[in-house]
């Protein structure tokens, strides 16, 4: 446009005033071409000034460089390395030599510039596989890769372990790093021997060889045999197999020495009477017969059988090659002579569970530990062993227990009550009651009885003193005589009744926690196990016969001749020379040391461990008195006197006492009400 734009000047504004006529309308001016270009040159301009504005600058960045790169999703103005791009969406697509081709979208923000980064991943590589011997088996990171493909294996880029297998080869494992890229690398391997050359001979030749069972050939011969150990077997005929081991180390040839094979051997065929001899041969053990002995052929080998408790059997043969014998040893028994005795005499005798009759017989056993067994319905079975000798008899007593008894033996020896009082286990036991109508001291009520106590008891070591009897009833004098006291904590109570003695018995079982003995003045049947007062039969078992003894005093045995009259040292609390400013009589040139009673337990204890069953204080029982006893011959088991009646009987001596008849155990007393010199002990049954 070369002509100057006409300058047009803006005309005033009037408004119109009513009245005045309308002016005529002026025309537009007609638009020209050069108007239309100004137009789009001036959109254009706005166009771009609003796309500078409002774009941002974006930098792409590629990992590895590459140059071929496109955009889309929107208009872009390249800077260099640099995009100018609007907010918005846009896709990025790249791609360079051996990479995987990238498309991948971005994100234009409305503020600030952005960066992008993105890196191109490597094409897989190819792997080709050579082994040596061909076609081994591949495995890949783990898993078998199956048959390789003509190109070769495509794996990732990247460290990968490689398993290459070939039968009666060794297994070859081996990590590579595969570059990618497309492209192609090679693995070449030899695969080792898993197993060597193995010479194998034998004198004589011609034995078939088995190596773990499997037949391989005939020596001599050369074979391959796998890596590790191995059986070997040889075979021929008229010979022994022979067994051996060998280990083969891969690819390592070897030569096994000859082996020399032995001719088959004798078979001797021992059968022994009785059967389970030991059997030797060349002083070999070879098992217990029957059993087969195999023999060196033409070889003289002596061959002998043993079984304990009998004699020995030897025999010496040669046996051919191949060849089969026979031998039957009868073996004599050794025996030797066992006497069983037992009681109760009806019992029943059995030798390793085999019943031979009664008990009372001699057997002839082997000589062997033999189980002997004597038993009884309602007894404890006795059991020991013994080994019988030739020529000398062995001899076997056997006491049948009762159940009660077997418990009772099996309960504490030593028990100690509530208040503290020691008492000692007696066995059951028989006893004979009394004494003899010749006995110097006898009296009439003393007649003699067969008497068998079948319950283990306890008894008291003591009798009951003044301090254990005031913890019952604390108010209780034993009193004095003449100005002598009786009534010291130690000394025993006295001035007692019988149902006194009871009273205490009851109250010392409740606090034990036992059943209480007596209800009243009557003794519970079936006797418990609560304390009470020693029966008399339990009186003079513990005093003259339990333990084996026999005693007429309380001071020694008849049997080692303590019948002596009068006692001799310190044999107990009897009325001595002391004694006579208080009783006008006692013993001569005998002084014990107390005027009355002394403290429970001061001189020496019987063999059972009990004080002062003679001497001290006499003892109730619990038996009522009754002179009028008749003569029997059958044997009571544990009497307890008559059930009624206001008298009891009294047993042993005391302080006041010097002369014969009462020192002896024998002598029976009776009293119906307390004395100064009558006191108590308690029992009580173990079960």
């Amino acid at each position: 446009m070369s002509e100057p734009y006409e300058h047009i000047q803006p005309a005033g504004f009037q408004p119109p005033v009513a009245g005045d006529k309308a002016r005529p309308h002026r025309p537009w001016p007609r638009w020209q071409p050069w108007h239309i270009v100004i137009v789009l040159a001036l959109a254009v301009l706005a166009m771009s000034l609003w796309f500078v504005v409002s774009a941002r600058v974006v930098t792409l960045e590629f990992s590895p460089a590459i140059e071929d790169v496109t955009l889309s999703g929107g208009f872009a103005i390249a800077l260099g390395e640099r995009r100018l791009l609007r907010p918005g969406q846009y896709t990025v697509r790249a791609q360079a030599a051996g990479y995987a081709p990238l498309s991948q979208s971005i994100t234009v923000a409305g503020d600030g510039d952005g960066v992008f980064r993105f890196a191109l991943e490597k094409l897989p590589g190819r792997l080709q596989v050579v082994t040596q011997p061909a076609g081994a088996a591949v495995e890949i990171d783990g898993k078998p890769a199956g048959p390789m493909p003509a190109d070769g294996f495509s794996l990732a880029p990247g460290k990968h372990d490689i398993v290459l297998r070939a039968a009666r080869h060794q297994v070859h494992t081996q990590a590579i790093e595969i570059e990618g890229m497309d492209r192609l690398q090679t693995l070449e391997v030899a695969l080792l021997p898993a197993w060597a050359e193995v010479k194998l001979a034998s004198r004589p030749a011609g034995a078939a060889v088995r190596v773990d069972g499997v037949e391989v050939g005939v020596t001599p011969l050369t074979a391959e045999i796998g890596a590790g150990n191995h059986r070997v077997e040889m075979h021929l005929a008229g010979y022994q197999k022979w067994l051996g081991a060998l280990d083969v180390v891969a690819n390592q040839p070897q030569s096994v020495p000859d082996v020399e094979l032995s001719p088959l051997r004798g078979t001797l065929r021992v059968i022994s009477d009785p059967v389970g001899a030991s059997v030797t041969a060349a002083g070999t053990f070879v098992g217990r017969a029957p059993v087969n002995v195999l023999l060196q052929p033409g070889r003289e080998t002596e061959v002998v059988a043993t079984l304990p408790g009998h004699q020995p059997m030897t025999r010496t043969l040669t046996l051919n090659s191949a060849a089969e014998a026979t031998w039957q040893p009868k073996l004599e028994p050794i025996v030797g002579e066992v006497r069983v005795t037992a009681t109760p005499d009806d019992a029943e005798l059995l030798v390793d569970g085999k019943s031979l009759g009664q008990a009372n017989q001699s057997v002839s056993l082997i000589a062997l530990p033999q189980q002997i067994t004597v038993r009884k319905p309602g007894y404890v079975d006795f059991q020991t062993t013994v080994t019988p000798r030739p020529g000398m008899a062995l001899e076997v007593n056997a006491r049948l227990l009762s159940q009660a008894q077997a418990a009772a033996a099996r309960s504490p020896v030593r028990i100690t009550t509530a208040a503290g009082q020691r008492m000692v286990r007696l066995p059951a036991g028989r006893l004979r009651m009394g004494a003899p109508r010749r006995e110097q001291g006898r009296r009439g009520n003393e007649l003699e009885r067969n008497v068998e106590l079948t319950r283990a008891f306890y008894m008291s070591v003591a009798e009951v003193s003044n301090a254990e009897f005031r913890a019952f009833r604390s108010n209780h004098s034993s009193g004095i005589i003449k100005r002598t006291t009786l009534d010291n904590d130690s000394y025993p109570v006295v001035q007692v009744s019988w149902s006194d003695a009871v009273a205490y018995c009851n109250w010392l079982s409740q606090r034990d926690g036992l059943p209480q003995a007596y209800r009243g003045d009557v003794l519970l049947t079936p006797v418990n196990t609560g304390y009470r007062l020693p029966s008399e039969a339990e009186w003079e078992y513990a005093a003259r016969f339990a333990g084996g003894r026999n005693l007429k005093y309380p001071w020694g045995d008849l049997a080692l001749g303590g019948d002596a009259m009068p006692p001799v040292g310190m044999a107990g609390n009897f009325a001595d020379a002391s004694a006579r400013k208080l009783l006008g009589e006692g013993l001569e040139n005998y002084d014990d040391g107390y005027e009355a009673v002394a403290p429970v337990a001061s001189f020496k204890a019987n063999a059972l461990g009990i004080f002062d069953l003679g001497g001290n204080v006499s003892e109730w029982v619990n038996d009522r008195y009754s002179a009028a006893l008749l003569p029997t011959s059958a044997v009571e088991s544990d009497p307890l006197g008559l059930t009624s009646g206001s008298v009891w009987v009294v047993r042993g001596s005391s302080w006041r006492h010097s002369h014969i008849t009462e020192l002896r155990l024998s002598w029976r007393d009776s009293s119906a009400a307390p004395r100064d010199d009558l006191g108590f002990r308690i029992v009580r049954y173990v079960e």
